[in-house]
This record gives structure tokens, C-alpha cells and sequence, in this order.
């Protein structure tokens, strides 16, 4: 039952902050600071609805990989896991990319920067990203390795941090 709760707060804060508030927040941001990326909204429109679904699609996919393989969730604040997983994920999406969850949340606020046609927003998300990388080799890794140990070394040697590539 504990874990129900750790998991409904997991991804409860996960989606209100990930998908509604940042989101919120680039659309605040593009219309306080216009910079169009182009005259056409034909083209950032089509362009950004792809991205979107795609980032939503890989969100998706490793948060349900990680229930499901992993036995936890993604929220991990500063060192604090509401639901750590059991056992390190390697396969999935997870075999193309350390980190899907963030890969896909960066796609998704480039298309919904595309969307809004916003300089200042795909600005905001590059920013977003970096910050997160910063994160994630901060308090993700060493948790990681401190939970899997030799497996986490051999897997973040083989396998990048963000952009996905065809594993070897």
C-alpha cells in the first residue's frame, strides 16, 4: 500500500510539473519575449506536433518500461527516491539511452517551442536540458552506481547519456 502512495505522488508531481507547469512556462516565456523562428507557422506547426508526439511517445515508453521492468518510478529529488527501482533497466528504451525520460521531455518542449514558434522557448528548452544533465550527473548517477555498482559502469559505458543511439 506505502508503495501505491510513493508511486501516485511520483508521477503526480512528475506530470503536473513536466507536462503543465514547464509547459506553462514556455508559453509565458515566448509570448513575453517574441522571436519568431519563422514567418511560416505551417512549418513550425508540422514540425513541432512531430516532436511533441515523439517525446511524448518515448516520456511514455520509459516511464511505463520503468514500472513495469524496473519495479519503481523516475522521481528522484536531490537524493531523495519515492520509489526506487530493484534492478537496473537496460533494455527498452533504456537500451538506447541512459536517461528516455529526459531525452523525451527535451523533444516535447522543442516541439511545443516549434508550436509556439519561439526563439526564446527552444532557447529555454536547450537550457532546461542542460540543467538537467547537471542533475542527473549530480544525484542520479551516484545513486545509481552505489545501487548496481559494476553493472551501472559497464551499462553507462556502453550505452549514452542522453541522444539515443542503436546499441552495440
Amino acid at each position: 500500500m506505502r508503495r501505491i502512495i510513493k508511486n501516485i505522488i511520483g508521477y503526480s508531481v512528475g506530470i503536473l510539473t513536466f507536462l503543465f507547469f514547464i509547459p506553462f512556462l514556455l508559453y509565458k516565456i515566448s509570448k513575453f519575449f517574441i522571436l519568431p523562428i519563422a514567418d511560416t507557422i505551417v512549418l513550425t506547426l508540422t514540425s513541432g506536433i512531430i516532436f511533441v508526439c515523439f517525446g511524448i511517445f518515448y516520456m511514455f515508453w520509459s516511464n511505463i518500461y520503468m514500472q513495469k521492468q524496473g519495479k519503481g518510478n523516475p522521481l528522484d529529488v536531490f537524493g531523495v527516491c519515492a520509489a526506487k527501482t530493484a534492478e537496473l533497466i537496460t533494455k527498452g528504451p533504456y537500451k538506447y539511452t541512459r536517461n528516455p525520460m529526459l531525452f523525451g521531455t527535451f523533444i516535447f518542449y522543442l516541439g511545443l517551442s516549434f508550436i509556439l514558434n519561439s526563439i526564446t522557448a527552444v532557447i529555454f528548452s536547450f537550457v532546461f536540458a542542460i540543467l538537467m544533465v547537471l542533475y542527473v550527473k549530480h544525484f542520479e548517477e551516484p545513486r545509481l552506481y552505489n545501487d548496481f555498482k559494476e553493472k551501472y559502469i559497464e551499462y553507462k559505458q556502453n550505452t549514452p547519456l542522453i541522444i539515443p543511439k542503436k546499441p552495440r
